[in-house]
């Protein structure tokens, strides 16, 4: 009675259990590291319970698989199961609960070569063990998972399963949700739980890309696995053990979980988000689904937190572009659309290998773009503005470093090669030099216009060898009969509003379009390719035109600086409208293709709204500017330095300091959201 009392209350604390854990929205959420339990004390309750003999003997006796008086014998042949279930020593200990079972651990009663090796067994709890499904799945597990004939290093070698159970070997180790949940907790408690981890990523990706390609190789050499297809179908963190030996994962509980598919009865919990839909849903087809789960796992060891609504967190998309495009091609909800992008062979076939080669390449793409950086930080608060000192946001540089591992990657065949490499460097190096040049001539014409020597030796060799020791030659003579220099009560409102230009131009450029181009959607997309070129042919006039509007007003005519700042504005509004309805275009086909890497609701998309309040605020700008500048220009009115003042001011802490420094993040964050679905809209038949 003691032992069946025992059983009975270590069956309804695995159930209460099972329920507890599934109830957390997230697995970094869950208490109770190192498998100890949420709902109540397990060392002092489940260990002493399977520690008494009575409780061991009961055990053995209901889960045995020896035929009993009014239990009916599976029409399966036990033969293995008993063989193994007898060879077992009776001495049990209680190791972890699982979502349908409890798992203890043991020893066989007689010695191999001098050693009692160890076990682990999964003990399914009543009631599933009266679910049929599970039942079958059980007992045919040892059938189809059992590897001990493969020399596997990453699949847990199975010894047998019954109905109700299954013997494997133990390995000691800890999950991997118990390890991504301890680093988790350090990440939060030193400040770096909004940081990609990319040298964590690359440590672990490399471990389950291991266990996945020895999975696959299991199920291509062996022919008696060939049920095996090389699928896991539950990739969950709670099924990889990291073995304490070597660090390797350990993949364990293969097969679909019967949770996920609605035959068990409760809540699935916050580990089915790293499950394939299609695995969620029953369908018969899963051969893509480790796929979905390998996406989202190294989502959780970069970002250190799960996707749970299926799509790339927005730190990707605003630190590392490169790989939420790699992460798109693998999380996709329909099958069909993984590996749109990084093929790794003939359809439907992929090979894990080969996989792994294009995320390394991509890994070490986006470690070079920010110099070896391995925690990709995102800056807010005032941390934040530093970015401010940096005109060009950094992108000149990170594009060229991009090209540099482009060309050394350009190798190997496993490469995938980045469009518009040499095209995007370019447009962004001039954008840098026309900054360059254009800030450059306006402080030098603004010191000539204060007559002030600051010592350039350039402009003084120039001087020399035109033999004109005030001006400069062959610049001198594009200015108009009017423009004098020095002048500086003249010329003072262009030079104000000219540099104020130079500076904000640049910053919209590098900040919102720099590295981006939304000619990757291709030209058979109609409509869109149409729209993208028209886009795209207005990003580019971003990075030129606006500067030299700068310029022609401070080489030729300072006369002309309303109607250029009319141009720039108007300008910026086209850029704003055409980019924002570009968006809205590929977005839309994307839901029409029922591309789930897009998030379903436009409040999703970090920086959509926003950027969407951009284009009318633009337009009045521009509105005003246009107004104001041409009754300036033809004098009929005549506050010139109140409204340069006020052109000046809005330039630098309106669209330098609040839209492209503080705002031009986020917003960057839905046009890379855009380039990255335009190119799959474009992959998709």
């Amino acid at each position: 009675m003691f032992g069946f009392a025992g059983l009975l209350l270590l069956t309804l604390l695995g159930l209460s259990e099972s329920e507890a854990q599934r109830s957390f929205p997230q697995p970094s959420a869950v208490p109770g590291g190192d498998g100890r339990a949420l709902t109540h004390d397990c060392d002092g309750i489940c260990g002493v319970l399977v520690a008494e003999d009575a409780v061991a003997e009961v055990i053995g006796d209901v889960y045995s698989p020896q035929p009993q008086p009014g239990r009916r014998r599976p029409a399966a042949a036990e033969e293995p199961a008993e063989r193994e279930w007898g060879a077992i020593q009776r001495k049990l200990r209680f190791h972890r609960h699982g979502s349908t079972s409890l798992i203890l651990r043991g020893a066989t009663a007689s010695a191999v070569h001098g050693t009692r090796p160890e076990f682990a067994l999964k003990l399914i709890l009543y009631p599933f063990t009266r679910i049929r499904t599970l039942a079958r799945a059980t007992r045919e597990y040892a059938e189809t998972y059992g590897t001990s004939s493969t020399g596997s290093r990453h699949l847990v070698r199975v010894w047998a399963s019954f109905d109700s159970w299954i013997l494997m070997d133990f390995i000691a180790g800890r999950t991997l949700a118990e390890v991504v949940r301890e680093e988790s907790e350090r990440d939060t408690a030193e400040g770096r739980a909004t940081a990609l981890r990319l040298g964590r990523l690359r440590e672990k990706g490399l471990l389950l890309f291991e266990a996945l390609e020895d999975l696959q190789r299991v199920a291509r050499d062996a022919p008696a696995h060939s049920r095996l297809k090389g699928v896991h179908a539950d990739l969950s963190p709670s099924n990889i053990i990291v073995s304490e030996a070597d660090g390797a994962f350990r993949l364990v509980d293969l097969g679909r979980n019967y949770l996920y598919t609605h035959t068990i009865t409760g809540a699935t919990g916050a580990e089915s988000s790293y499950v394939a839909p299609e695995v969620r849903t029953g369908e018969s087809d899963i051969a893509r689904a480790d796929l979905y789960s390998l996406g989202q796992l190294l989502i959780l060891f970069a970002a250190g937190r799960a996707s749970t609504d299926g799509v790339v967190p927005d730190v990707f998309y605003m630190r590392a572009a490169l790989l939420a495009r790699f992460l798109e091609d693998l999380v996709d909800a329909d099958p069909a659309r993984r590996l749109l992008i990084f093929a790794t062979g003939p359809e439907p076939d992929f090979s894990f290998a080969r996989l792994k080669s294009g995320f390394l390449a991509e890994l070490d793409m986006v470690q070079a773009a920010e110099r070896g950086e391995c925690d990709l930080r995102v800056e807010t608060g005032w941390r934040a503005v530093r970015e401010l000192l940096r005109p060009l946001a950094g992108d000149p540089g990170r594009e060229w470093r991009l090209w540099r591992m482009r060309r050394r990657q350009s190798a190997s065949p496993d490469a995938n090669r980045g469009l518009f490499t040499n095209w995007l460097l370019a447009w962004s190096l001039l954008s840098a030099l026309i900054w360059a040049v254009t800030n450059t001539v306006a402080v030098t014409w603004l010191l000539r216009d204060l007559d002030l020597s600051w010592g350039n030796k350039l402009v003084e060799l120039v001087q020399h060898i035109s033999h004109d020791p005030q001006g400069l030659p062959v610049v001198d003579t594009w200015r108009r009969g009017d423009y004098h220099v020095p002048d500086w009560r003249a010329n003072l409102p262009a030079r104000m509003v000219g540099l104020s230009y130079a500076i904000a131009a640049p910053k919209y450029y590098q900040t919102l379009f720099s590295g981006l181009t939304p000619l990757v959607i291709g030209w058979r997309a109609g409509a869109l390719s149409r729209l993208a070129v028209l886009t795209e042919t207005i990003m580019r006039i971003m990075a030129v035109v606006p500067c030299a509007l700068v310029l022609a007003v401070t080489l030729v005519e300072p006369r002309w600086w309303p109607v250029n700042s009319a141009i720039g504005q108007c300008l910026t509004w086209l850029a704003n409208l055409l980019t924002l309805a570009y968006a809205r275009a590929v977005i839309s086909r994307s839901r029409q293709l029922g591309l789930s890497t897009v998030p379903a609701e436009d409040s999703k998309i970090t920086g959509l709204p926003g950027f969407s309040q951009w284009v009318p605020t633009s337009l009045f700008y521009a509105v005003a500017v246009l107004t104001i500048g041409t009754c300036l220009y033809l004098q009929l009115l005549h506050d010139t330095y109140v409204y340069a003042l006020a052109v000046t001011s809005t330039n630098v802490f309106l669209f330098y300091v609040i839209k492209c420094g503080v705002g031009g993040p986020t917003v960057r964050v839905a046009i890379v959201r855009t380039c990255l679905a335009a190119e799959r809209v474009g992959r998709c038949r």
